[in-house]
This record gives structure tokens, C-alpha cells and sequence, in this order.
């Protein structure tokens, strides 16, 4: 299983591990009580660079744009094919963009099956043929 956000944050960024932020912590939270061990698991994202806006000492979240998405899919590609994950959980829309390839409404997206290079999206996952 294969989990993938949409970029790393702050502190991820200065670890240069994903999910290890307070993100990370809600995702733990959320694996611990679903019964996931985060070790048996790949967490990754869909941009592998922060980027933000410097407001004073502060480094503020900026949403990547689509040229970034793409520019990072490569890497996400490779992942995939060296994880071969039977799922893929798309943490957000920026994920889902990257995981289908084309902007996604995530609200719409929920509980629906869609058929794509990822098999099969529901409640914002994916899984791969």
C-alpha cells in the first residue's frame, strides 16, 4: 500500500522524510486506529520539494502548481514501479492529480470507481492494476 501527499512540509522538508510534521502526527493517529502499521507501508508525495512563502522566519505552505505535479511525476512513476502496491491512497488532490494524471474534483470523487492508469479511485484511493 502506497500512500501519497501532496508535497512536503516545513518540517519535512528540513527532516527530508514525508509525513513527519503535524500532518504526520494526524497520520499516525489515523493508522494506529485503523490498525496500519506505518512501517509496512510507503509513505511518499507528489512534489518532492517544499515550496513557500518566506513571511519572516516562517517558511508558509504554497500550493504546487500543475507544471510542478508533472515535473515530479517521473519520480512518483519509479516509485510505483519499484513498490507495486495493490493500493494507492491519494492524501488530497494534488495526489489525486498526480496518481490520474488530470485535475480531479475530490468531493465529487468520493465513493466513486474510476478507471485509469490507477485502476480505481474511491473516498480519494486508487488502486494499480
Amino acid at each position: 500500500m502506497i500512500f501519497v501527499g501532496e508535497q512536503p512540509g516545513d518540517q519535512e522538508d528540513l527532516a527530508g522524510k514525508p509525513f513527519v510534521g503535524p500532518a504526520g502526527k494526524v497520520f499516525d493517529a489515523i493508522l494506529d486506529d485503523a490498525g496500519v502499521d506505518r512501517l509496512k507501508v510507503y509513505v511518499t508525495n507528489a512534489v518532492k520539494h517544499f515550496k513557500f512563502e518566506p513571511r519572516g522566519k516562517r517558511r508558509i505552505h504554497s500550493k504546487p502548481n500543475a507544471g510542478e505535479v508533472q515535473a515530479c511525476r517521473w519520480w512518483l512513476d519509479k516509485e510505483l514501479d519499484l513498490i507495486k502496491p495493490n493500493l494507492a491512497v491519494a492524501l488530497g488532490a494534488t495526489a489525486a492529480q498526480s496518481l490520474l494524471g488530470k485535475v480531479v474534483p475530490i468531493m465529487k470523487m468520493r465513493s466513486r470507481s474510476w478507471s485509469a492508469r490507477m485502476a480505481c479511485v474511491s473516498s480519494s484511493q486508487s488502486t494499480r492494476p
